[in-house]
């Protein structure tokens, strides 16, 4: 039977408008409350400027990991969350509480280091660590330093132009394997890495439209050198999309050895859920003005 073009029309329009919501709702959304447990998205970047109020409810919650970046001034960081009410250090320099409007939350000191293949140190006491070229000098001053290292998406890497980031090739996949061998875990889940066309994985299509082959691939290589994989939500700026995604730990007596202790084996679960499309487009427009 023939479709007249007005039913062609709200068709379409039913479709788009299902589409939208696909790609938007759901992202701001806590995870799942599991009795005795908090979950704990160690790799976030969260915009300082954001109203006080806001960061005070989502410190208030979980665990925050507050992945500094060297010459990235406008990321929240574990020295300015300190300045915050209702603080108190459990973990000298690296590992804080903080209670807001009656509930309790913890923040961690986290950076990411940016080598040729980002590394994510947690729980690093003293000064940010450098951001050295070569990752395996990274790994092991993160080492030296009482840290935990995380390879951070070993499959994404930066790319100096509008396109941002791209997956590797097969040369650099051979350096990351190495990195395998010496870091603590590896990151097979971020919330960031998603195919722009939810229901769908062309082959054809460019690879900043199916980037949750990076998480695929991330998770086949961790299996194969005996991780379990964390999962995060690399939030950028946006507070929303902060611990859409992580693991779930222990929270008795939650301390930063612990913490390392649960990662070093694999006593944690993963929750994964992707950031939303729109998140992603509101991500690369907060990029773009804080010309990053």
């Amino acid at each position: 039977m023939p479709v007249s073009r007005r039913r062609f029309l709200q068709l379409a329009g039913v479709g788009a408008a299902g589409i939208c919501s696909y790609s938007y709702l759901g992202s701001m959304r806590r995870p799942p409350y599991i009795e005795g447990k908090v979950l704990a998205d160690l790799h976030t970047h969260p915009d300082k400027e954001s109203d006080l109020e806001d960061i005070l409810e989502l410190l208030s919650w979980g665990v925050t990991g507050l992945a500094r970046v060297n010459n990235v001034d406008g990321f929240l960081t574990y020295d300015d969350a300190l300045k915050l009410p209702k603080v108190k250090e459990i973990d000298k320099g690296v590992f804080a509480e903080i209670s807001f409007n009656g509930s309790k939350g913890y923040f961690v000191k986290t950076q990411e280091v940016m080598s040729d293949y980002h590394i994510l140190a947690v729980g690093c006491e003293g000064n940010p660590i450098q951001d050295h070229r070569d990752p395996r000098r990274t790994v092991e001053e993160i080492h030296n330093r009482g840290g935990l290292a995380i390879l951070n998406h070993p499959y994404v890497a930066r790319v100096n132009s509008w396109v941002r980031y791209r997956l590797i090739n097969r040369y650099e996949e051979e350096k990351v394997r190495e990195l395998c061998e010496m870091v603590d875990e590896v990151e097979v889940f971020n919330a960031q890495c998603i195919n722009f066309f939810p229901l769908f994985s062309f082959r054809f299509l460019p690879e900043i439209l199916r980037f949750n082959d990076a998480n695929t691939k991330a998770k086949e290589l961790a299996s194969g050198y005996g991780f379990k994989g964390v999962a995060s939500s690399d939030a950028h700026f946006l507070l929303d999309q902060v611990k859409i995604a992580g693991i779930y730990v222990l929270e008795d007596n939650l301390s930063i050895e612990a913490l390392k202790y649960y990662i070093r084996t694999g006593n944690f679960d993963r929750y994964e859920k992707h950031a939303s499309r729109w998140g992603i487009i509101r991500e690369v427009m907060e990029f773009n003005q804080h010309n990053i």
